[in-house]
């Protein structure tokens, strides 16, 4: 079955800005596409790479008018600066915000909960804004529609991620959380035959409690045949992220930027 991603029919959802192409653009101008945080003080949006430095929008006015949907922490940003007005010193950018693709959050909670949905799959490769603010890739069966009736559709999509300390996989050095998907009308379920890759965010703060373990499992049920749970091809499934050795190599001297 082809999948699609997400960045394909999620355009209702997205901050569009008129992207353009960089291709016969005279140097000294790039164009860069990252994961950023937000930052929004009425109305007026600027933008912080993990890296440290802030892109502040030359097209502030366009892009607070168009905005006023994005409420979300972080988000895919687009944007085009001059090379010239950078140095080894600059920490903010003056840049124009070609495209936003907000990112949506993967809820925590502090009980288990049951999930009515499978994942067709969760990938392995995280993206580490810092060390407690991860994103990752999320791909599920979703019913095909247009415009508004696939809002309405993505809409009935949670995502929920609690963590289980009577796991077996549990201990000193190894968190196990659980993913779970829930939609609000299972009944439905044989209706949602189309792919979507989603990229989502979470925030590791609420489940490792202050702790750096060595290991986190992230454990969820998949199934790569349908949108229903209970078939025999539902199975559980886990990924292992060697958290220690990334916080080490790449967060060693920093702190989460919430």
């Amino acid at each position: 079955m082809k999948k699609t991603k997400f960045a394909v029919f999620f355009t209702a959802l997205m901050v569009m800005l008129g992207l353009s192409s960089c291709l016969g653009e005279p140097d000294p101008y790039n164009t860069v596409t990252e994961v950023m945080k937000v930052n929004n003080y009425l109305g007026l949006y600027s933008f912080k790479s993990a890296a440290g430095y802030t892109v502040q929008p030359t097209n502030s006015e366009d892009l607070s008018s168009s905005s006023s949907s994005l409420t979300s922490s972080y988000a895919y940003v687009s944007y085009k600066y001059d090379t010239r007005t950078i140095s080894s010193t600059t920490s903010t950018i003056q840049a124009e915000i070609l495209y936003l693709l907000p990112i949506n959050d993967i809820t925590p909670s502090y009980y288990a909960t049951e999930a009515n949905a499978p994942m067709y799959a969760v990938s392995s490769s995280l993206k580490f804004y810092d060390k407690t603010n991860i994103f990752v890739d999320l791909t599920y069966y979703y019913k095909s529609a247009t415009n508004d009736e696939l809002k309405e559709e993505l809409a009935k999509h949670d995502f929920v991620i609690y963590r289980d300390t009577e796991d077996e996989d549990a201990n000193d050095d190894t968190v196990v959380l659980v993913f779970t998907h829930e939609v609000s009308d299972p009944e439905n379920d044989s209706e949602r035959t189309k792919l979507g890759t989603e990229t989502r965010h979470f925030d590791l703060t609420s489940v490792l409690y202050g702790n750096e373990p060595e290991k986190i499992i992230i454990k969820f049920k998949q199934n790569q045949s349908s949108a229903s749970l209970d078939d025999k091809n539902t199975k559980d499934s886990k990924i292992t992220i060697d958290y220690k050795k990334i916080v080490d190599q790449y967060f060693s001297s920093s702190t989460s930027s919430n």
